[in-house]
């Protein structure tokens, strides 16, 4: 179970980063890919679990799960946000200089506190009544930056194949993976 975790990281990594990549059709196929990466973690897990944590039952599962479901909804969430709104600002700072143009200073004003602290992001009401001189850099920056941020999220299932290597190694060296059994 382990291997097949690996594999699926790895998968799941590659989904992603082509995901950032795709343009038209091929995005279908990238997100196909991401989406067969996926398939098997969570079945997998709960497996592995049982069968190493056989007397924690029904609350061992539970607990997992929850880690899981907090560590998506308090760091996930706000962080595929964080990504993309830091990166918009940095695009458009680099832009100006290089169009010496004032879009960052004019449209990067909005301030946000979020888990990962303050930080200054895109005002999207002042974007919207912007001349569409200034919309069209804009709104290619923003496109850039939500696929960087897939690239930068597949940095997760990277690290958690890694892991999971790391576990397949830990078990060859106590004899391999086996069940606990009660």
């Amino acid at each position: 179970p382990l291997g097949l975790l690996a594999v699926c990281a790895g998968i799941a990594a590659a989904g992603l980063f082509f995901l950032s990549q795709a343009t038209g059709a091929a995005i279908l196929l990238a997100a196909t890919l991401y989406g067969v990466g996926k398939t098997f973690f969570w079945p997998t897990t709960l497996g592995v679990v049982a069968e190493q944590f056989p007397r924690g039952g029904a609350l061992t599962l539970n607990a997992v799960a929850g880690v899981g479901m907090l560590a998506a909804g308090i760091v996930g969430g706000p962080f595929l946000g964080y990504i993309p709104e830091t990166q918009e600002g940095k695009e458009i700072a680099a832009y100006d200089q290089s169009h010496s143009t004032q879009l960052h200073t004019a449209y990067v004003t909005q301030t946000k506190v979020g888990v990962f602290g303050e930080y200054v992001s895109l005002d999207h009401n002042k974007v919207e009544s912007a001349p569409e001189t200034d919309k069209a850099p804009i709104h290619e920056i923003q496109g850039g930056a939500k696929k960087s941020a897939l690239a930068t999220v597949a940095m997760f299932p990277i690290l958690m194949m890694l892991c999971y290597v790391g576990l397949i190694l830990y078990f060859r060296s106590k004899g391999g993976y086996k069940p606990v059994e009660i």
